[in-house]
């Protein structure tokens, strides 16, 4: 059994947002594009089955936006929006970084390898 690939879905997703000018799994030297998305996403089993195949992964994902101008607000919604239709939870925090708005969004959910279904730990 393959354990599912969130990390190329998420950068899928993220790149079919055409507010994003940059999608990156590692932040750039210099920030020069925006708005921008950084993502990373963290992994561990969490059901095996009799034959010790991981039938169900837990998945977190961060993604950082970061922008120069205006306000994040829109582009989270539409990015949470997107995720949430998936079955993931999300937790948000942002911060002003001396002129660069920062959002922090965590995502987070159970993703059956089989059915590709994502749901929340009970």
């Amino acid at each position: 059994m393959q354990i599912y690939n969130v990390k190329s879905l998420v950068f899928k997703t993220l790149k079919s947002i055409p507010t994003l000018k940059n999608v990156s799994p590692s932040y750039p030297d210099k920030f020069t594009t925006f708005p921008t998305a950084i993502y990373k996403t963290t992994q561990r089993s969490y059901i095996r089955n009799n034959y010790q195949e991981e039938t169900d992964t837990e998945w977190q994902i961060t993604i950082d936006l970061y922008t120069d101008k205006g306000s994040l607000t829109k582009l989270k919604n539409e990015i949470i929006a997107k995720f949430s239709a998936m079955g993931f939870s999300n937790d948000v925090g942002d911060q002003d970084l001396n002129g660069v708005t920062r959002t922090v969004i965590v995502f987070s959910g159970v993703v059956d390898n089989t059915s590709r279904r994502v749901y929340q730990k009970g």
